[in-house]
């Protein structure tokens, strides 16, 4: 059977509002319970015991799914960026339908006071609590949707009337943000100079050198691919580098050799429209989140954990190698080539990249990447920074804003990634990581980028929790024993 998906981020959107509601119901319960001695005896005068938390919990397995169904009806889950006196106004109606509903459910019950005062006191404080979390929701949401990872960058195949209908589409989107780098079409000659303001690039024939310099996140058709010359071998092209593709479902799918049930194919909509995704990178949306959550909370413990040490390490540097700035601006690209300014701990005399040059013919690493052993730039003190990989902690900034991730492949430099083989350009595909199967596999010692890239790939190919964790787990004693880079 087809799969069928919507648009990912209107997806994690509405998650992380029903996410801050249930949040919200549960907090509201509970200070409640906590405040119910302080407002009861204003309410009723005398001694009463609310006795402990676990005897009213129960009323919870009838506030959380009748409170969950009144905010979907009243369109609280559907829309993120409502005005908030709306917001408001929806919020307190639900409140009194949902006290209205409780109280028969209680008189019906005859409960005792306290639950009806722990409801009365629920009610009051749900609506400042659920707009507090949900402003806080919203913050969060509008920095993911601002970072570079969450604008897709789209390259259009098509320049007539279905695909500026497309690029309309795209940008008036209000759950998503993209930017379309332009269009492609297989006769450029007769095709306008540009398309909705999206500038026209060239002929397809280009699809496949374009996808692999540029930062391209998914291509469209948006023509029917029967009539672009080659239209297999181009979507093919795409899909090896981990880039998604996205066809307007129709007849024309079959003819270029591909079934609506094939596993790599799966129906959604996009900016309103259905379309047939065409992609062999399948990361779960859970997996992903489960992920970004554990990123944000371990960078941001280790981040104030070493602090001390951050302090202590930048002071050697200062003392030792004075002439250069604390922090090298490692200046590469990440998903899909998108390039981002990471941060470590400087290791080389601050002329380093002037003299690179003249050792690159001393390359110890077979293929595009550099690698020196004993590298003349290097500091002493960067040499144990570097041995006990103390230099990559700044990294942890970079995981935080979520330009990289705790696991995932080492980012590179710009000008090495132009070099890739095709097949390479691959492992761009998901976001760079601290750690990785390459570092905890003997890194020093792997000296051909081909077999680095693989286990790239590999990594790629069974990326899980589970995988994610055994790495870390790895990257423990790795470190312990002093088994940095050079």
């Amino acid at each position: 059977m087809t799969r069928q998906r919507q648009s990912e981020q209107g997806l994690s959107a509405r998650h992380a509002l029903v996410l801050a509601d249930l949040l919200s119901i549960f907090a509201s319960f509970y200070l409640s319970y906590r405040l119910l001695p302080t407002y009861r005896p204003l309410l009723r005068p005398g001694d009463f015991s609310e006795g402990p938390l676990e005897i009213h919990a129960w009323m919870l397995l009838l506030i959380v799914p009748l409170w969950l169904a009144l905010l979907r009806r009243a369109g609280l889950h559907a829309e993120t960026r409502m005005a908030w006196r709306v917001v408001l106004g929806r919020t307190a109606q639900v409140q009194l339908v949902g006290l209205a509903l409780l109280s028969v459910a209680f008189f019906a019950l005859k409960l005792q006071t306290a639950s009806r005062l722990l409801v009365f006191g629920y009610c009051a404080l749900y609506v400042p609590v659920s707009l507090g979390l949900r402003w806080l929701a919203g913050m969060l949401l509008a920095a993911h949707r601002g970072h570079i990872y969450s604008i897709p960058n789209i390259l259009v195949v098509g320049t007539r009337k279905r695909a500026a209908e497309f690029i309309r589409r795209v940008r008036h989107a209000e759950d998503m943000d993209c930017t379309v780098l332009g269009c492609v079409d297989p006769l450029p000659e007769q095709a306008p100079a540009e398309v909705e303001g999206a500038p026209v690039l060239g002929s397809t024939s280009l699809l496949r050198e374009y996808v692999f310099s540029q930062p391209v996140d998914m291509v469209v058709f948006a023509m029917p691919p029967d009539q672009v010359p080659g239209a297999h071998e181009l979507i093919e092209a795409a899909v090896e580098l981990g880039l998604r593709v996205l066809v307007v479902p129709d007849v024309y799918l079959p003819r270029i050799g591909y079934e609506l049930d094939a596993p790599e194919v799966a129906l959604e909509t996009f900016a309103g429209l259905p379309v047939a995704a065409i992609s062999t990178l399948r990361q779960p949306w859970v997996y992903l989140a489960i992920k970004r959550a554990a990123d944000v909370f371990v960078s941001a413990a280790l981040l104030a954990l070493l602090a001390p040490v951050f302090v202590v390490i930048a002071a050697l540097i200062r003392l030792t190698s004075p002439g250069g700035p604390v922090f090298f601006r490692w200046q590469v690209v990440g998903k899909n080539k998108k390039p981002f300014v990471g941060y470590k701990f400087r290791t080389m005399s601050p002329d380093a990249e002037l003299r690179k040059a003249e050792l690159l013919a001393q390359n110890e690493m077979d293929g595009p990447v550099f690698k020196m052993k004993c590298d003349p730039r290097i500091t002493w003190l960067g040499r144990g920074l570097r041995r006990w990989s103390l230099d990559e902690l700044p990294q942890l900034w970079s995981v935080l804003k979520g330009d990289m991730s705790l696991v995932g492949p080492r980012p590179t430099f710009k000008e090495e990634a132009d070099r890739f083989e095709f097949w390479q350009r691959r492992k761009l595909c998901v976001k760079p990581g601290i750690t990785c199967l390459w570092q905890v596999n003997g890194r020093n010692h792997i000296s051909s980028f081909q077999d680095w890239a693989r286990m790239d790939l590999e990594y790629i190919r069974r990326a899980s929790l589970w995988t994610d964790c055994k790495i870390l787990l790895r990257t423990i004693p790795a470190v312990l024993r002093g088994k940095g880079a050079y």
